[in-house]
């Protein structure tokens, strides 16, 4: 009966390594995509900010533009 025991022991603390080390792999694993997923956003959200700051340069210089190209109105250079 002690060797039927000792083996089932054994057997148990073997499944315990394995469900440990499965365990890890899949934390590692999860934990890896998180990076990927976090790195890709931070990418994207850089993206967006680039492309909005384009437009509005853009309109900024739009803007500028047509105002230096107004004649100066009459009633502003008589005060």
């Amino acid at each position: 009966m002690a060797t039927t025991r000792s083996k089932a022991e054994e057997r148990y603390a073997q499944i315990q390594k394995r469900d440990q080390g499965l365990k890890l792999q899949v934390d590692t694993e999860a934990r890896l995509r998180a990076d990927k997923t976090a790195k890709l956003r931070q990418l994207r959200l850089a993206k967006e900010a680039e492309v909005a700051a384009e437009k509005q340069a853009a309109k900024d210089i739009k803007a500028a533009g047509k105002s230096a190209f107004k004649k100066p109105s009459p009633r502003s250079s008589e005060a």
